[in-house]
């Protein structure tokens, strides 16, 4: 049977204060009875006493005076019985008890009935020196002036017990609410979390374990978050692995076959080496191999033992002629601004020409979107500069409108694209030859222009001298 925590929490607690609450409230009413019971038995006691010790005779008017003071009726009766004063009606007193009961103190215990009214009562023999004071003095109070006097003593206590009962209750109830309420929260950011919602909760205001508790559970949810991004990164390219595996094979002996037949329509129609369309597709068609090579290393790190130094700008002049036919094609300006002096990294050239023929036919396909000048301003320059001393940056910048929105915060995950006809690995392989190399690929937008920039590090003059030594 399943328990509520705020039950947990509230019922004992309720309990324990519940039943010290009314065990205090019931002792205090008991108290106060008997406090009001020898309240008024100690006062018939010194009026009794005073009338004892007086001297003036004892009569109606005197025992009517008495009365007025304690609300108690007296009556003074002979040893025969016979009545010698009373402050009530004497007809009505046959059925007193003949005798004193002989106690020492006044106790208000037997229950007698007089003319129609219940009396507690209690008598006291006189013996005072005037002979007619000799005899029994019977007191008689009545139990409904007994019952209110009882009845003042008591509620008091029980009222304000039970008010404190009630504070009580009203407060476990609302510590137990204050308490559970934190942790309902909790159980549905948990439940969130098991359905997939990585997304932070509200902390609480109060600064506690509940507090605690809830930051923890943010950090262990952005922790999965992260382990579900990179879990779905690895099985993309497990999937791109296994998929390129089926069909690289055949991929490569159609284009092995192209550039065959190629060459051999050269010899045949006699074409001069120098021939640029000729020299291009047989570039295109050994690219093509050599990708469909590296396809299968998608996801795995480059060996270093395929690294040397290599001239950044050099490779872009290589690049350049294989992307202008698409260039011209889709109505771009292609400007490449080169730098004065070489500008060397470390690294692998085959990966690195993937990198930028990559960067180039993404900023040629962006720009060739832009339709607010159809006939002009489709522009992509790439740029090469040094910054520092120690790294080098990469500019590819186009003239296109930009990504769109549900693409941008996933702009370099494999198969994310906004294209009808794109498959999502260009800036994605892009993003990991940078990495391999130890860069960093980012990329920014305004109005007019997208621009993408990676940044390498530097191969210096004595870095290079000591890597030929070291080779």
């Amino acid at each position: 049977m399943r328990q509520p925590l705020r039950y947990q929490i509230m019922l004992p607690m309720l309990g324990l204060m519940l039943t010290a609450l009314i065990g205090v409230s019931v002792l205090n009413a008991y108290l106060a009875a008997g406090w009001a019971k020898r309240q008024i038995e100690q006062q018939l006691g010194e009026i009794t006493h005073t009338l004892e010790q007086s001297n003036f005779p004892l009569t109606d008017s005197v025992l009517r005076q008495m009365r007025g003071l304690s609300g108690a009726e007296f009556v003074l009766v002979d040893d025969s019985g016979n009545v010698l004063a009373s402050s009530t009606d004497r007809s009505g007193l046959d059925g007193l008890p003949p005798d004193a009961l002989g106690q020492s103190d006044i106790v208000l215990r037997q229950r007698i009935t007089l003319g129609g009214t219940a009396y507690f009562h209690t008598a006291e023999r006189f013996a005072r020196r005037s002979a007619n004071a000799l005899g029994v003095l019977h007191i008689l109070y009545p139990e409904e002036g007994y019952r209110q006097a009882w009845t003042g003593a008591v509620y008091p206590p029980l009222a304000i017990g039970l008010a404190a009962v009630v504070l009580v209750v009203l407060s476990a109830i609302a510590v137990a609410a204050r308490v559970s309420r934190p942790m309902t929260q909790l159980q549905t950011q948990v439940e969130r979390i098991a359905q997939g919602d990585f997304d932070p909760m509200r902390l609480p205001e109060r600064q506690d374990e509940i507090r605690d508790l809830a930051q923890a559970i943010n950090q262990m949810a952005a922790m999965l978050d992260q382990y579900e991004y990179e879990v779905r990164q690895t099985e993309r390219l497990r999937t791109l692995a296994q998929l390129g595996g089926g069909i690289a094979h055949q991929m490569r002996n159609a284009a092995t076959g192209c550039r065959m037949a190629i060459d051999i329509l050269a010899a045949e129609q006699s074409l001069p080496e120098d021939c640029e369309s000729l020299n291009v597709a047989r570039r295109q068609l050994e690219l093509m191999e050599r990708y469909l090579q590296r396809f299968l290393t998608v996801g795995k790190p480059s060996k270093e033992a395929n690294r040397c130094p290599a001239d950044l700008g050099a490779l872009v002049e290589e690049v350049l002629p294989l992307v202008r036919p698409a260039a011209r094609h889709a109505g771009v300006d292609l400007q490449w601004d080169h730098p004065a002096t070489p500008v060397t990294v470390l690294g692998d050239t085959e990966g690195l020409e993937q990198l930028i023929i990559n960067l180039l036919l993404n900023g040629i396909e962006a720009a060739s979107q832009d339709q607010t000048n159809p006939g002009q301003g489709r522009v992509v320059c790439v740029r090469l500069q040094i910054k520092g001393t120690d790294r080098v940056e990469l500019v590819v910048q186009d003239s296109g409108p930009g990504p769109c929105e549900d693409v941008k915060e996933k702009l370099f995950d494999p198969f994310v694209t906004a294209k009808a006809d794109g498959v999502g690995l260009g800036l994605s392989v892009a993003q990991l030859v940078v990495e391999q190399h130890g860069g960093q690929i980012t990329w920014d937008h305004e109005p007019g222009a997208t621009c993408f920039r990676v940044e390498l590090p530097h191969l210096s003059r004595e870095n290079y001298c000591v890597e030929l030594a070291g080779r």
